[in-house]
């Protein structure tokens, strides 16, 4: 089915890509340009460095960013009758390589600690067709994912993202400073989100694993109605932290979730992300 039979029959599902019903070139087969919007949100406010945010976290209390950098991969639109097709990254030398992109949400103002530059967008090109959802992972594909960041291309680069190469890089990065509700005056304490594979053997640090690690604490998220044309994704903080008191810290472990499975800190982070079986929440179309 081409495009100009797709635009000529309402009842279908939206053709994504396009604003109206017109292909990108003269070319009937030509493949559509796709830009994905994500949005990193407190509940309904988009997250921005220097601002406070209150009601987080099952304390209900304050908190500010200080880094937010996540990477994401293998995306996959949903056609009308359930199959897959993956979206073709554009090959940009900064902020996408092969199927990996890496998003940005700080701009080194405020408290931040990152640089100015953001990336909150990833672009593609997809086949026509009708698709009516999106499914994509929460970080780096393990093909990708141990090796030396002082040597990969961008955006696997950032030392400041990986942990040593056996265990990979932090497919999630998000530190924050946080104060207790009853004093939002008090000074700041941090809670770091680190997610990344665990369980990956023992060895050397400086060396890929024999086997994959046991744990790859990849969030697997699916979108089952998402038009890119129309909507947004957005990664809500309120969600992702509404189990877990951002107050405190389990006894004898690092600040926050490095990603251990004996962390307390981390139970209720892998339950809104999807990480234990259940449904994830922190990822929705908007």
């Amino acid at each position: 089915m081409n495009i100009k039979t797709l635009c000529a029959i309402p009842a279908l599902l939206t053709l994504v890509g396009l604003s109206a019903c017109t292909p990108a070139n003269d070319t009937p087969d030509a493949n559509q340009s796709i830009d994905l919007s994500f949005k990193l949100t407190a509940g309904d406010k988009t997250v921005s460095c220097g601002e406070t945010y209150s009601g987080m976290g099952s304390t209900a209390a304050s908190l500010q960013l200080q880094d937010a950098r996540i990477y994401v991969s293998n995306f996959r639109f949903i056609g009308a009758d359930g199959s897959e097709t993956p979206l073709a990254l554009t090959q940009d030398g900064e902020w996408q390589n092969e199927g990996l992109a890496l998003l940005d949400f700080e701009d080194a103002t405020g408290n931040c600690n990152g640089n100015p530059v953001m990336n909150t967008t990833v672009k593609g090109t997809l086949p026509p067709g009708t698709y009516k959802g999106l499914k994509f992972e929460i970080g780096v594909p393990t093909s990708m994912n141990h090796q030396d960041p002082t040597l990969a291309p961008p955006p696997l680069n950032l030392s400041a993202l990986s942990w040593p190469w056996r265990a990979g890089y932090k497919h999630t990065t998000i530190d924050i400073e946080t104060a207790a509700a009853e004093n939002d005056a008090a000074d700041y304490a941090g809670f770091s989100i680190h997610l990344g594979a665990t369980g990956c053997g023992e060895g050397p640090m400086r060396a890929p694993p024999e086997l994959e690690c046991s744990n790859q604490n990849r969030p697997q998220i699916s979108l089952t109605e998402f038009d890119p044309a129309s909507q947004s994704i957005i990664m809500d903080l309120g969600a992702l932290l509404s189990n877990t008191d951002i107050t405190t810290n389990a006894p004898d472990t690092p600040s926050g979730c490095m990603s251990s499975p004996n962390d307390a800190d981390c139970a209720g982070l892998f339950e809104t992300t999807g990480l234990t079986g259940g449904a994830q929440s922190f990822v929705r179309a908007g």
